[in-house]
């Protein structure tokens, strides 16, 4: 039943998105050539004509999307990954048909219609996308059971973002321990015994899926777990630790036929890449201070008003190279707050903010003014947030790799930012991600971040 409901639903979209596409198509015809936005120099164009090439832009469009496993129901994309994959497809696709169109010499199709077919439907799809998910996750049921093997406090993180996400349909069951012999439940999910009861398990909870969250076990145990879910017809899965999957990326070079391994480079060692992420900094910046500068003064003259002292904040931080620079914030602060502490971590509730300095911090406005430190090339729109020298001084001693995330500017927000890790959380973990981030560095995932930022209030205090 849940197959056959999974190829209903891939059905669904399969129509939906045919249906979507080709009223998104019609639309832009009407708004190129009869909303009367457009000049039409050369006459308005019988809507047959596109009507004939619409059924090719489907095909590809669809393909493209099939491409990008927009129709893979179980891989349960983010919205911001299903938009940034729609928009990749949609991108894509209308450049193949107007290349198709180029070859077409018996007619010469319009590429401002083209143009406004692009808008329009990246705005069609993801909103009909939008629509269904919203839908299907308010109708799901939480009806494949879930095992869960391991003993550290992954389990409990697993169990608590399953209860409270509507992107997954799992109903945990049971936790199996690998070495602790500890029983009760985990949040409110029983302990149901040790690996060598795995398969008696499977069978006694009608388990569908077994997800292993401790890699550092023998493989001779993760092999005898994963033949166990077979036998049983389980789906197997397995947690990736950020940080493996960071130094998994090797390069391999020879000296003689001696094979020497070592660290990828980040794709911004490459000098094309850091004039690309740069040129983006230096015109969304600029932009920023443009559109936000009204904002800028109001905050300013609130700031003012609420607490006497200075309106930002400069504070000493450790960017790219380990280079000593002046991040700007407005101050959310009493004026001298760690006077006679030192330095000293902000904690939820800190009873020295302000009360506007409260609300800035929720709101991340307080962040605005780093825009000044992007123009001067002291930090970087997405990248590792940039910390004290106090504490790099502290974490490089402590943490592995931490110096790693130096290699490249420090940024606005980040990849762990945007995942919650901020505030006072666990630098290993934030330190994993933003060795992810380096390592898998692309245009697309800072667009992807910076969409994310908008909504990243988690642990912002």
């Amino acid at each position: 039943m849940k197959i056959r409901n999974d190829v209903r639903l891939g059905a669904i979209l399969v129509l939906g998105d045919i249906l979507v596409i080709n009223a998104g198509f019609l639309f832009s015809y009407w708004i190129r050539f009869n909303s009367g936005l457009f000049k039409t120099v050369f006459g308005v164009p019988h809507v047959s004509r596109y009507f004939q090439v619409l059924p090719v832009l489907t095909v590809i469009l669809i393909f493209l999307m099939r491409s990008d496993k927009l129709y893979s129901v179980r891989s349960r994309l983010s919205i911001v990954d299903e938009f940034f994959m729609i928009v990749k497809s949609v991108t894509v696709g209308i450049l193949l048909f107007m290349a198709g169109t180029f070859l077409y010499r018996e007619y010469s199709f319009s590429r401002g219609m083209l143009s406004v077919t692009w808008f329009v439907l990246i705005f069609f799809i993801s909103g009909w996308r939008y629509l269904v998910n919203r839908a299907r996750f308010a109708l799901r049921k939480k009806d494949r059971n879930l095992l869960i093997i391991g003993d550290g406090q992954i389990v409990g993180n697993l169990i608590k973002h399953i209860a409270v996400d509507s992107h997954w349909d799992y109903n945990v069951k049971g936790v199996l321990r690998i070495n602790s012999d500890v029983l009760g439940a985990v949040d409110s999910v029983p302990v149901l015994g040790r690996t060598d009861e795995l398969c008696n398990v499977i069978k006694r909870h009608d388990i569908d899926e077994v997800i292993l969250t401790d890699v550092e076990i023998p493989r001779t145990k993760i092999m005898e777990i994963i033949l166990g879910c077979e036998k049983h017809m389980v789906e197997f899965r397995l947690t990736a630790d950020l940080l493996v999957m960071v130094t998994s990326q090797v390069d391999m070079r020879t000296i003689d036929g001696v094979p020497l391994l070592g660290l990828k480079e980040s794709p911004l060692a490459e000098g094309y890449n850091r004039f690309v992420k740069r040129a983006m900094d230096i015109v969304l910046s600029i932009i920023g201070v443009i559109v936000l500068s009204p904002v800028f003064i109001i905050i300013g003259i609130l700031v003012k008003i609420n607490s006497p002292g200075p309106i930002f904040y400069f504070q000493k931080r450790i960017g790219e190279d380990g280079n000593r620079f002046a991040m700007i914030k407005f101050r959310t602060m009493i004026n001298n707050a760690e006077k006679g502490t030192g330095p000293v971590w902000t904690q939820a509730d800190d009873p020295r903010r302000t009360k506007i300095g409260t609300f800035l911090r929720k709101t991340n406005l307080d962040e605005l003014p780093q825009i000044i430190n992007v123009l001067k090339g002291e930090m970087s729109l997405v990248g590792p947030r940039p910390e004290r020298p106090h504490f790099v001084g502290k974490f490089k001693e402590d943490i592995p790799r931490y110096m790693a995330r130096h290699r490249i500017k420090s940024g606005m927000t980040g990849w762990a930012q945007v995942n919650g890790l901020r505030g006072d959380t666990s630098i290993e973990e934030r330190t994993k991600y933003d060795l992810y981030y380096i390592e898998n560095w692309s245009l697309v995932f800072d667009l992807k971040i910076l969409s994310m930022s908008l909504f990243a209030l988690k642990n912002a205090y």
